[in-house]
């Protein structure tokens, strides 16, 4: 489209457009065409920032484009490909600055938030905060209203969460999610947060007191009448889950439309009976509408199936399975696996009331599959494959769509580099992120002398570390476009030689893996020693990246490298 014909274009079309879009995709594709787009995105207020595993130069765009008052929705990560990005950005902005904004996520902050969380309040339009961390969450003294607030742990990751949040006011609240919070806790934000709708929570009975707790839950006279959806993770934590007791947790919520129910293991055989739940629904949750549940139990057969045949689950369409093992039950399609082991024979009816004719959506559904045998037979194609690992000699035909992986992981030596490669190229187009997970492979030169795989934007080999002594290999030449670099090294010098090698980086991540470090030879490296060898690869001087090192255990560096030299080492 010429740029008259752009220039035509009412403004609230563009508004319309830019709804749809983040902040950086909209300036990368408008940013200085004309006067008048400029003038658009410069009086555009709804603009949405999305941080996370962003280029650096896309943030440095962003930063030096967009005021404050503009922003509505914000994401800041400090994961090892934007590292130090919340030091970066707030020796550019202070977070009160963005009066206008409604929502902000901070993925895994060096400080785990602290830093923001004291000036939040001064935000009095926030109405969403959400929090992704893995080592703490700090105390939170003051919030504004908040309407959404959210907390993620990572699975097999527990701490008390019950004095960072013991002083926050709920009494806006409407969607709550939280991860390890205490019965006590739950039932002291229950009692301000009088609108909530919407609850996500996962409890762990590490102790009999909350056991007990939970079972006389509403023996505080808990406000709960207004909750419409429960999502309830419950970890009996060495406890044997009684069905009594969920059933005394959820008899009071009877306004509830949607329940979600996740009981992993330790769950009383009883929960897998369907009459007591039809008992137990049409008792005291009549509105549910859906109903989603994966239960742990011993037995799960085709006997059990059979109860859920009735017009009860299947007028509602709420069909169930059960897993290879039968050890667990669960409602399809919402639980069905997306990650398959090589499985060997196709689902068998008896073990589902999904009608026949839905069967496709087992296969369908799957995105992470793993070749680990050589022997099993596979009967059934899987087309929708995004993450393909490999750890045998051989795939079998017609059993992947090859074409539409975008991550493929090798975990055996018995495929060669020009196998692995000549595969990728003749079969895997969409490949972009590729892990060579095994010792280094058998190499001839002269086979890959000509191939290069211009598609892989990110490479990852955790065994770099043991290539020192082989004949040195260029990588470079087989990936050249490669973006993003996760390796394990042994040495300074072996970083020195990747950052030559590869010259359009824009985050690397080096480590030596534990227990493979020489302490007598450790690690040195300075931020004068990493501009240096950044300006070499680049082929001019740049200050424009940041960096983070640890050496506390092992040693390892992440580096977020801009492709120019917009913000100045004084910004951080």
């Amino acid at each position: 489209m010429s740029l008259l014909l752009l220039d035509r274009i009412p403004i609230e079309i563009f508004y319309i457009i830019f709804d749809y879009f983040w902040a950086h995709e909209i300036l990368h594709s408008f940013n200085n065409i004309s006067n008048y787009l400029d003038s658009i995105l410069s009086n555009y207020n709804h603009y949405l920032i999305n941080f996370e595993s962003i280029r650096k130069s896309h943030f440095d765009l962003v930063c030096r484009s967009i005021r404050p008052e503009q922003v509505i929705t914000l994401i800041l990560s400090d994961k090892i490909e934007t590292v130090n990005q919340s030091q970066l950005f707030q020796s550019l902005f202070s977070i009160e600055q963005f009066t206008h904004l409604r929502a902000l996520k901070l993925i895994e902050l060096d400080d785990d938030g602290e830093s923001f969380f004291s000036s939040l309040y001064k935000i009095p339009r926030l109405l969403s905060l959400e929090i992704n961390t893995k080592i703490n969450v700090p105390l939170i003294e003051r919030l504004p209203s908040l309407e959404t607030f959210i907390i993620n742990i990572p699975s097999g990751i527990h701490f008390n969460l019950d004095p960072s949040i013991s002083i926050i006011q709920f009494k806006q609240l409407r969607h709550l999610t939280l991860s390890n919070c205490s019965c006590r806790q739950l039932q002291k934000i229950f009692d301000q947060a009088i609108q909530l709708t919407s609850l996500k929570i996962s409890i762990t009975f590490f102790d009999s007191d909350e056991l007990h707790a939970f079972i006389n839950f509403h023996q505080e006279k808990t406000r709960l009448s207004s909750l419409v959806s429960l999502k309830l993770f419950i970890n009996g934590g060495g406890h044997k889950i009684m069905r009594s007791y969920v059933e005394r947790f959820l008899a009071p919520l009877q306004r509830l439309r949607r329940l979600e129910l996740v009981i992993p293991s330790l769950a009383e055989h009883s929960f897998l009976d369907a009459g007591q739940w039809e008992r137990f629904l049409s008792s005291h949750l009549s509105r549910l509408s859906t109903f989603n549940f994966i239960i742990s139990s011993w037995s799960s057969g085709t006997n059990i199936i059979d109860q859920y045949r009735r017009p009860f689950w299947l007028n509602r369409h709420w069909y169930v399975a059960c897993n290879d093992d039968h050890s667990s039950l669960l409602t399809v399609p919402y639980f069905a696996s997306t990650l398959i082991n090589n499985p060997s024979v196709p689902l068998s009816p008896n073990c589902t009331t999904l009608p026949i004719e839905q069967h496709h959506i087992f296969y369908d559904c799957v995105t992470d599959f793993t070749f680990d045998s050589d022997e099993c037979k596979l009967l059934s194609g899987y087309n929708y494959v995004k993450n393909l690992v490999l750890q045998c000699s051989y795939i079998e035909d017609n059993v992947v769509d090859l074409s539409q992986v975008q991550s493929f992981i090798v975990s055996t030596p018995e495929w060669s580099l020009y196998k692995i490669i000549t595969l990728i190229k003749e079969e895997m187009p969409a490949v972009n992120s590729l892990t060579l997970d095994y010792a280094y492979p058998r190499v001839s030169y002269q086979c890959l002398e000509n191939i290069s795989l211009k598609q892989v934007k990110k490479l990852c080999l955790p065994e770099y570390r043991n290539f020192e002594g082989i004949k040195p290999f260029d990588w470079s030449q087989l990936f050249p476009c490669v973006e993003r670099l996760h390796i394990s090294i042994n040495s300074k010098s072996q970083i020195k030689c990747l950052l030559n090698q590869f010259r359009n980086l824009i985050s690397g991540y080096f480590y030596v893996g534990f227990g493979h470090q020489d302490r007598n030879k450790s690690i040195q490296i300075t931020r004068s020693w990493i501009q240096k060898q950044i300006a070499c690869s680049k082929g001019k001087i740049t200050k424009n990246f940041t960096y983070r090192i640890d050496n506390q255990f092992s040693f390892s560096l992440c580096l977020w490298i801009g492709e120019d030299d917009e913000i100045s080492e004084n910004s951080y």
